[in-house]
């Protein structure tokens, strides 16, 4: 269900405030809050991908709480307005405090500022008491456990214990995980989560919101009140951040529904396949730009990139080639930090534990924490394309591009695509045979152009290898390893590659198409190829 006008798109805004008086399109997702207030647990952590609706919902949860608002009314027509739970709207004093911007030179300013803005709101400065008066009035003063002495002030003036509301927690730790300052950093976030969170008395509720789960021993020392909802938990909450599949219906028209799945399913989070609601917005509100990468151009990879290594590249290449791949794997309910730090101390299960925590990967269960993963969506499947290229063929794609705006002419096109080839890719990258390594190679370059393409599926009387589309031609791309390096025998495999193209009728699904098609022979062995080029009359 959703309020306000499907025509009035904000993908900028986190303000639950905002979206509702400004009549901006909202997703429904006030159930969470009805979840949060009937959790039996003390300390909620959410772990989601970037980009699903975090921020937004923890505003919305802080707007609904805070006693010293009446919004009530922005709440009309949602569902927690039919909940019991309705009764504790505006009940609440809340600390927010969002790490989003706590940079490694000034979180201890913004924490001390976040703090100073709370005790402004919520108090008068007859009501500080003797320690947050010395607090406020040493402006050196960035001492972490000054949230404990709040919250026991804000319970005795209020009647009523306060919630706590962390956002993107995890944050300043990933952000800054090379840095000398990180252990200064962790142990100032760890004394702050102890002393506010550990038995308590006055403490309402926290809820926190990250990218990771961090390792327990790490950042929540000691708390045995903490529940964890990370995207492998099964729960009440698995459609609380994102789009359901009935959600995306609701606003997606129907001849692109099948064009969205394709580009933004498959985000699992429990039992639920999600859409990523960043990306499903920016496409309605930008339709004529077409199915674009919005969350991956939204956020870095690099972390990701930094912890490839051969056998992990080649997992991942496999998946590139086939969407119907599983790799199967352990996945571990936290990850390590140190871990991250050096690719020969990161090991597969916290390889794909992060990837998996952040959204790159999707997965199946399985048996006991073991788990078949897989690249969700066309989205993804491009962020991965980019990332192998850039730490294994360095612009590689952008000579590509070049090369293809000579495509009209084949026997140019096809010499340059040979020279191209040969000169780049080296046969020692993957230990795997030469036509695999060449395959993968040119569809992450593909892919990383921009044009749509697919692998490995059935058209005509068989399976085409790839097949392209872009805006001004279309193609099918056939690949033949040889027992030879001879010119004459690269020569024949081509031939055979473009004689399959036709037999198989693999261009089949192209007939409709007003745009130029072309069949391409690429014959291989090992660091040698020839490209043959014909266009279909």
């Amino acid at each position: 269900m959703y309020v306000g006008n499907k025509n009035r798109i904000d993908v900028t805004s986190s303000q639950f405030k905002e979206f509702i008086e400004e009549g901006n399109l909202y997703v429904d997702k006030t159930a969470f809050i009805e979840h949060i207030l009937q959790d039996r647990s003390k300390v909620l952590l959410f772990t989601r991908p970037r980009r699903m609706g975090k921020s937004l919902n923890m505003n919305t949860l802080g707007t609904f709480l805070d006693c010293k608002q009446n919004t009530s009314h922005l709440f009309s027509g949602l569902y927690i307005e039919r909940s019991d739970e309705f009764k504790k709207v505006n009940k609440y004093p809340v600390i927010y405090l969002s790490f989003k911007d706590y940079r490694i030179d000034s979180y201890k300013k913004l924490f001390r500022r976040d703090i100073t803005k709370t005790m402004e709101k919520y108090l008068t400065p007859e009501q500080y008491g003797r320690v947050l008066t010395r607090y406020i009035n040493d402006e050196t003063d960035y001492d972490p456990s000054i949230l404990r002495e709040l919250m026991q002030v804000l319970s005795e003036v209020y009647g009523e214990n306060p919630y706590i509301l962390i956002d993107e927690y995890d944050k300043p730790i990933m952000d800054n995980i090379h840095r000398a300052e990180l252990p200064e950093l962790k142990e100032y976030i760890t004394t702050l989560f102890s002393s506010a969170l550990k038995d308590n008395p006055y403490l309402g509720k926290a809820v926190m919101t990250g990218v990771t789960r961090i390792a327990k021993e790490n950042m929540f020392s000691g708390l045995n009140n903490l529940e964890v909802y990370d995207v492998l938990t099964e729960g009440a909450y698995d459609a609380d951040f994102s789009l359901t599949e009935a959600e995306l219906t609701e606003l997606v028209p129907e001849p692109q529904i099948d064009g969205a799945r394709r580009w933004y399913n498959n985000m699992r989070v429990g039992k639920e396949l999600l859409y990523n609601i960043f990306s499903v917005m920016n496409y309605l509100k930008k339709p004529n730009a077409g199915l674009k990468g919005y969350w991956a151009m939204s956020g870095s990879e690099s972390l990701l990139g930094e912890l490839l290594n051969a056998s992990r590249v080649e997992t991942i290449n496999r998946m590139l080639l086939d969407e119907r791949y599983r790799y199967k794997t352990s996945l571990n309910d936290h990850i390590t930090i140190e871990h991250l730090k050096d690719v020969a101390l990161c090991t597969d299960i916290s390889f794909y534990t992060l990837a998996v925590q952040a959204g790159y990967l999707s997965f199946e269960p399985t048996d006991y924490e073991v788990y078949r993963i897989y690249i969700p969506n066309m989205e993804a499947r491009k962020v991965w394309a980019r990332l192998i290229l850039d730490t294994q063929y360095k612009s590689a794609d952008n000579k590509l591009q070049n090369i293809f705006e000579e495509i009209d002419n084949v026997d140019i096109f096809g010499k340059q695509l040979t020279d191209f080839m040969s000169m780049v890719l080296s046969y020692n990258d993957f230990k795997a045979q030469a036509e695999w390594v060449y395959h993968v190679f040119f569809l992450g370059l593909v892919h990383s152009l921009g044009y749509e393409c697919k692998s490995n599926l059935e058209a005509g009387l068989g399976r085409f290898d790839i097949m392209m589309r872009a805006r001004r031609f279309n193609a099918v791309i056939e690949f033949k390893s040889t027992k030879s390096a001879s010119d004459a025998s690269l020569k024949r495999a081509a031939g055979a590659a473009l004689a399959q193209i036709a037999e198989k009728e693999y261009m089949r699904e192209l007939r409709d198409s007003p745009l130029p098609a072309y069949k391409i022979g690429i014959a291989c062995h090992g660091k040698k190829c020839l490209v043959k080029v014909e266009q279909k009359k």
